[in-house]
Order: C-alpha cells, then structure tokens, then sequence
C-alpha cells in the first residue's frame, strides 16, 4: 500500500471513528460530530482538489472511470452535512460514508486507479494531501432546500452535477 493510498484510508478510519464518538449516546456528541464534520470536509477537498485532477492529468485529461460518482456522492456527504445534526442524520451519513468509501477502497475502485497511475508521484501528492489545510466551516442551516436523507443528498447532488455538466 502506497503511502497516499494509506494516508487516505486512514482518514476514512478516523472520520468513522469521530462519527461513531458523536452517535455513541443517546443523542448527538455536539463536539465530536463538528470535529468530524471538518475532517470530512477536508477529506473531500484533498480528494478533489488533488488526488482526482493528478488522476485525470495522468490519463491525459481523461477522468477516472468512478469520478462522477464519486463527485455526485462528494456533493451529497457535504449536504447532509448542513443541517443541526441528530442521531437519524448521522445514521444517513454513515450509511452514505459505507457506500462511498466502499467505492474508493474496493478492488479496481478510486484508490485503485489512483495507485496505478500516481506511482511516480506518491511522495508529492501524499505531502500536498498532509498539507491541505482545515476546511472552515459554516453554523448548521435548517432552512429551506436543507436535506436529511441519504437518497434526499444523492437525488440533489446529482442534479447539481448534471446542470454543472450541461454547461
């Protein structure tokens, strides 16, 4: 395993772990959850600001087979989270973060791909990605267009993506 490769699944381990921490009692662990909110966000950043455009750039422009899926679910995790955090929102973003991770780590998945391709520039990208700065992030928002649900963010987010994708 690649040190990027191991970097990035070791994130996923500790994003799960602060998720775990925030819905451990019987309601949200406020602090945890904000904890793992900016880490997940991170996360994200460093995988679309860095690991998806080197992919792309070492297939000559070319995406990678997973990415629009992974962007579609990318928009849907930072939806879900938006709103004031709960027990029942919390389980929707776990089921989400399990299906999403899944795709990354599988055999012939993101991580995959990006380990084929990147070989030569592994110490680079795996430095950039432990540089990245915190994400700052906003207070909670409930208000309208808000979504709570795993299908909700998924439905929204691939709207998103396909207007974004018509221009």
């Amino acid at each position: 395993m690649n040190s990027l490769r191991a970097h990035l699944e070791e994130d996923h381990r500790q994003i799960d772990a602060l998720l775990r921490r925030a819905t451990s009692g019987p309601s949200i662990d406020r602090e945890a959850f904000e904890t793992m909110r900016g880490r997940l966000l991170r996360h994200i950043g460093i995988e679309e600001k860095i690991v998806l455009p080197a992919a792309r750039a070492a297939q000559g422009g070319r995406p990678l087979e997973h990415t629009p899926t992974t962007r579609v679910e990318h928009g849907a995790i930072a939806s879900l989270l938006v709103p004031t955090p709960d027990l029942l929102l919390a389980h929707e973003l776990r089921a989400l973060l399990s299906q999403h991770d899944d795709l990354e780590e599988r055999a012939g998945g993101i991580y995959d791909a990006c380990d084929a391709l990147l070989v030569d520039r592994v110490d680079e990208l795996t430095a950039l990605a432990q540089a990245y700065p915190p994400v700052p992030t906003a207070r909670p928002f409930d208000g309208q267009n808000t979504v709570r649900t795993m299908q909700g963010a998924l439905e929204s987010a691939s709207r998103i993506r396909g207007a974004k994708d018509a221009l």
